[in-house]
């Protein structure tokens, strides 16, 4: 018998299920000749009907191809649906088990769509989530398909292998511009900050809104319209702003399968769109014990693309960050003042005791921003006091974890270290806030 045949035929659960009841009523029947009868019966009706449903299941389908679509590239961290489009060409509708040979990033075992075939189009959808930068194979798209009768079952494979790459992610790029430009950035109760910066240069006449200077209220415009109004000034323009990044090994700590480094790079790739939205010039840094990407400061076309593309190819490094070196790289790389969004993770203050003096040499030079990481999931283990001793202890742990992670925010802030403490979740929205608070109180 074909060899692809035996690999694509198998036998359903109805059909056991009635094998089994065949078999019970034949050791009945030892005792209750009736039933043996019966059993006999039944058994030719299973096997009649067990060829009739491979006869009908092998030959109602004619042809049957697939193709699957997703966009061009996703995005770290973003839910992406997947459209798969299956043509069917039968006499009659079939159900299938639908099995995508899903990434291994992705790590999914169990993942199948139960549905119906009708003879035509059909179309099905699925989510991600890519937790992972790279290259994502997805790759054959397996068929369980059964007839009406569900005695047999056939296996189709249909090769519509892909490869699609995960970039840093774009759409929560737009997303995060989108708020940056509207009046007022604020999300889920954040703080808010004015966003028009104050040089001399102005630029218009608009109604108040909470945050404003009332310095700036016009009154004269205010009596013609009976509606307090304001001037506003154009910002700074053309400043330097790095995003600097730590890859040490500090930085492989995760939140919702994500690293602490995807986050950094979700939340740099949305404040240099930002930055270069305002006309600044935006650069990155990324170092651990050795320098990775050094891009020197822009604000020429495809500046994004660039800082796209030497995003997607970072990776976390075991190693402890140097901060001499990252001194060293700043003296060369960067002539001017510039503001430096520098993100870290102290997990201790020794760690911080020992960069604290680079780090404050650096910001004698340069505006330096100290991004850290706020552990949500220590946060509600602190708060889940419990009543065994495990969970005591492990409440007592994460509260002394995090008032550690409080003294190293407050003795940078002591020694005039801008810092910025955020979960990794609101991480962009805070630092693009940091940013534009930094712009309208005009010290980059």
């Amino acid at each position: 018998m074909n060899k692809g045949f035996l690999s694509s035929f198998f036998f359903t659960p109805q059909l056991f299920s009635s094998v089994v009841a065949v078999i019970l009523l034949f050791a009945f029947g030892f005792s209750f000749p009736v039933l043996f009868l019966i059993a006999k019966l039944a058994l030719f009706l299973i096997i009649a009907t067990l060829i009739a449903d491979a006869i009908l299941l092998y030959s109602s389908i004619k042809k049957l191809f697939a193709d699957r679509k997703t966009g061009r590239i996703l995005g770290l961290g973003d839910q992406s649906t997947v459209h798969l489009r299956i043509v069917y060409r039968g006499t009659i509708p079939i159900d299938a088990q639908v099995i995508d040979e899903l990434p291994v990033q992705l790590q999914e075992r169990s993942f199948k769509i139960k549905t119906r075939l009708n003879p035509g189009i059909n179309n099905l959808s699925y989510s991600i989530k890519p937790i992972n930068r790279g290259v994502y194979a997805f790759g054959n798209l397996n068929l369980l398909v059964e007839s009406p009768i569900h005695f047999v079952r056939r296996k189709i494979v249909l090769p519509i292998a892909q490869e699609i790459p995960v970039y840093p992610s774009i759409a929560q790029m737009h997303e995060l511009e989108l708020l940056a430009f509207s009046r007022i950035s604020t999300q889920q109760g954040a703080k808010r900050y004015k966003r028009i910066g104050q040089s001399y240069e102005f630029e218009q006449i608009a109604p108040f809104v909470e945050g404003d200077d009332y310095r700036n209220i016009n009154w004269k415009a205010t009596g013609k319209t009976r509606e307090l109004m304001v001037n506003q000034y154009q910002e700074e323009r053309s400043q330097n702003m790095y995003c600097i990044i730590s890859k040490g090994r500090a930085m492989k700590m995760s939140f919702g399968n994500m690293s602490y480094l995807d986050y950094a790079i979700n939340s740099s790739l949305a404040i240099a769109n930002v930055a270069l939205k305002k006309y600044d010039r935006v650069g990155l840094i990324t170092f651990s014990d050795k320098i990775g990407t050094a891009l020197r400061a822009e604000n020429r076309t495809g500046q994004v693309q660039k800082v796209l593309e030497s995003l997607y190819h970072e990776k976390e490094r075991e190693m402890e960050p140097s901060y001499e070196l990252l001194y060293r790289s700043i003296q060369r790389i960067i002539k001017s003042r510039s503001l430096l969004l520098l993100y870290a993770n102290f997990e201790n203050i020794n760690m911080l005791d020992r960069a604290l003096p680079i780090l404050r040499k650096i910001n004698k030079s340069h505006l330096l921003v100290m991004i850290l990481f706020k552990d949500e999931e220590l946060e509600i283990r602190a708060k889940n006091t419990g009543s065994s001793v495990t969970e005591i202890y492990q409440s007592t742990l994460a509260t002394q974890h995090l008032s550690e992670k409080q003294e190293i925010s407050l003795k940078l802030i002591r020694h005039g270290i801008q810092t910025v403490v955020s979960t990794p979740r609101e991480l962009s929205l805070d630092v693009i806030n940091k940013y534009l608070e930094l712009k309208s109180r005009g010290i980059i």
